[in-house]
């Protein structure tokens, strides 16, 4: 998956169930800020967006730090630091 539509699809949503509309643009627009400023490509730009995520406190009062690691880990997984392989089959029969 992207990093845009991980956001838009899976990290939106669940921060905007939690904690309501104002909260949640509040949380993405800081973690966007760490997407912007990171190095990277956009997968390392996605991770420090998660990142930034890991350490508001916002986050930290609402869940424990428990569960707010295992939900960034979760939207981690969501786009794999390395690409997956693709495997392309073709007919040699022929």
């Amino acid at each position: 998956m992207d990093p845009e539509s991980a956001i838009e699809n899976h990290i939106e949503p669940t921060l905007r169930r939690v904690f309501g509309l104002s909260d949640t643009r509040h949380l993405l627009a800081m973690a966007t800020l760490a997407y912007i400023t990171a190095e990277g490509g956009r997968i390392r730009r996605y991770r420090a967006f998660v990142e930034s995520l890991r350490t508001q406190d916002r986050l930290l009062r609402k869940w424990d730090a428990t569960q707010v690691a295992r939900q960034c880990e979760e939207w981690k997984e969501l786009v794999p630091l390395e690409p997956q392989p693709v495997v392309v089959l073709t007919d040699t029969t022929a």
